[in-house]
């Protein structure tokens, strides 16, 4: 669970995402929540920026399965940091590719869309920020890159390179709006299930024929519903992410923890709504898909109390067995 230390005390913010890239907007969303809190909305831009590219690579190279997101208030500067304990890619891997030679500082780096792909990113990380580096910690890796309000754009130059101890278990701090939503006693394959099937409906809803007779409106509300679940996807995927761990370990439930901005309550319930209406066309055999099993509906309608309760009326976490029980 996230510290209660007080909102105008806190001198780093720190949150862990499933190491995935649709994980990347969470990400940024954090960190511009974070600097707003501050009131260092100067920096948004450029720390948002970076936070994507090395989330991003986070995502792509390092094997981990989860991604721990730092941001430290350095006064004249913030420092912005990925941690990962995938520690699969060596060091060198990482590093920008540049013309330069041992020896030969004169020579210019090329344009950065010159680059490979994965360079390019954490060279805009190099030329955004005053310093930045790549650490190793023994789980992983953390890099990190520290900004500053300045129109200055830096070379493109090798990160620091460090050897710093692991933070492991450290708890999370979230910005002001955010909490860590707890889904207690989750039950692992019908969970992994209900996801399966919203996947399903997307795909069918958006693969019809837009000359169909059915006309536009399946195909609209397949947009709906990947838009709404689009938005919030960093926290769909955390719990994923648990839930495929959990039944990986051969358990039948699991406590589902998810870092959760403060609009989520109203998506989840726009999300019910729309995917109620996308049900009744299964029921209806206008698509492939079958319907929600009243198992799945169960498991969705608590998702949703409890995502709306716990945002909006800080209410307590129920384990799903007493929610069902309490409900017949």
């Amino acid at each position: 669970m996230p510290t209660t230390v007080p909102w105008e005390k806190r001198p780093e913010l720190r949150v862990r995402l499933a190491a995935e890239t649709a994980s990347v907007p969470g990400a940024r969303r954090f960190v511009r929540d974070g600097l707003t809190g501050w009131e260092r909305a100067d920096l948004i831009d450029d720390a948002a920026l970076c936070v994507t590219e090395m989330a991003a690579n986070t995502a792509l190279h390092s094997g981990s399965s989860y991604m721990n997101v730092v941001l430290n208030d350095l006064d004249a500067a913030v420092r912005v940091s990925v941690e990962d304990a995938g520690g699969l890619v060596p060091v060198q891997a990482l590093v920008p590719q540049t013309s330069r030679r041992a020896g030969a500082a004169s020579e210019q780096a090329p344009p950065v869309e010159e680059l490979a792909t994965t360079g390019r990113g954490l060279s805009i990380v190099s030329i955004l920020s005053r310093h930045w580096g790549i650490d190793e910690t023994g789980l992983g890796r953390r890099i990190w890159a520290e900004i500053e309000a300045s129109d200055v754009e830096h070379p493109i130059r090798p990160p620091s390179l460090g050897t710093l101890p692991a933070v492991e278990d450290a708890p999370m701090m979230l910005p002001a709006g955010w909490k860590m939503l707890l889904m207690p006693q989750c039950p692992v394959d019908l969970g992994l299930r209900l996801d399966q099937h919203l996947d399903d409906l997307i795909r069918e809803l958006q693969l019809i024929d837009a000359g169909a007779d059915s006309g536009p409106r399946p195909r609209e509300l397949g947009e709906l519903i990947e838009r709404l679940v689009a938005r919030p996807a960093f926290a769909r995927h955390m719990g994923r992410r648990i839930a495929q761990e959990a039944a990986a370990a051969g358990l039948d439930v699991v406590d589902i923890e998810m870092p959760a901005p403060p609009e989520l309550s109203v998506l989840a319930r726009e999300l019910a709504d729309t995917i109620a209406l996308a049900d009744r066309m299964c029921v209806d055999q206008h698509l492939l898909t079958l319907a929600s099993t009243p198992e799945m509906n169960e498991l969705r309608d608590w998702f949703t109390e409890s995502m709306v309760g716990q945002l909006e009326d800080d209410a307590e976490p129920v384990p799903f067995p007493v929610w069902r029980a309490r409900r017949h």
